[in-house]
């Protein structure tokens, strides 16, 4: 269960500076605002707290996380505190463009933005996502076309679906996970070689036939949708409307 009250926040960068033997944190997060009951709560609670803890030097610089792209103007907007850095996922990917629409304002507010997860937490790969993934059917459909059509060719869709987005100059920061030292010296030769003519054929068809006629493939709502049905059912939380 998520708890984004004042009093916790404190409480949990207390403890993560003990556990990490620190005198302070370069950037303290609030991750996946989105499941707090709301964004009130962020806004009159969190980023407050986190700001007093900024004025003591236990903290350096406060971001924001999550995945629903509108909680971010929400914040910035209402916000009396200043946010130097926010990170979203899967949001600037060949099946969702949707960041982009966001970037003059981000800009405009001076944030750092971090764009995470270029294949879509595996959607955009070979392996295909795992079971946990919240996107809806339909989205896994269009993303397992692209991943087939890539694969009769012959080409890597992990590799084209992370320069796509690293080629976007907009985006400043884009952050790549890995769970092995081969997967990491794919991503390092996915930014430094050029794609070849039948990778860059490929790349272009399925945008041009695939996800461009479908629009943005987002599953926004899912996961926080299932959370509050499962808060509820163990009586719990319940969401609340924002002032």
């Amino acid at each position: 269960m998520f708890d984004f009250s004042a009093e916790r926040t404190v409480q949990s960068v207390e403890e993560s500076l003990k556990r990490l033997g620190l005198e302070y944190i370069d950037i303290i997060q609030i991750h996946d605002m989105e499941f707090a009951p709301s964004l009130d709560i962020i806004i009159n609670e969190t980023l407050p707290a986190l700001q007093k803890l900024k004025d003591t030097g236990k903290v350096k610089f406060i971001g924001i996380t999550g995945y629903p792209l509108e909680n971010f103007r929400t914040v910035l907007e209402r916000s009396k505190t200043n946010i130097d850095t926010l990170l979203t996922y899967c949001r600037c990917s060949l099946n969702d463009t949707g960041l982009l629409d966001y970037m003059e304002f981000f800009k405009e507010h001076g944030v750092g933005v971090v764009n995470a997860s270029p294949i879509s937490m595996g959607l955009l790969s070979n392996r295909g996502p795992p079971s946990w993934h919240p996107a809806e059917e339909s989205v896994r459909n269009k993303c397992k076309q692209a991943v087939d059509y890539c694969q009769v060719q012959g080409v890597d869709i992990s590799k084209l679906a992370l320069h796509f987005t690293l080629e976007i100059e907009d985006i400043p920061t884009t952050l790549v996970s890995t769970a092995s030292i081969q997967n990491l010296q794919k991503n390092i030769d996915a930014v430094g070689q050029k794609l070849t003519d039948a990778e860059s054929n490929c790349l272009q068809y399925i945008i041009d036939n695939i996800f461009k006629p479908s629009g943005n493939l987002s599953w926004e709502g899912v996961e926080v949708t299932r959370y509050w049905q499962k808060m509820k059912q163990l009586e719990l939380a319940h969401p609340v409307a924002m002032s």
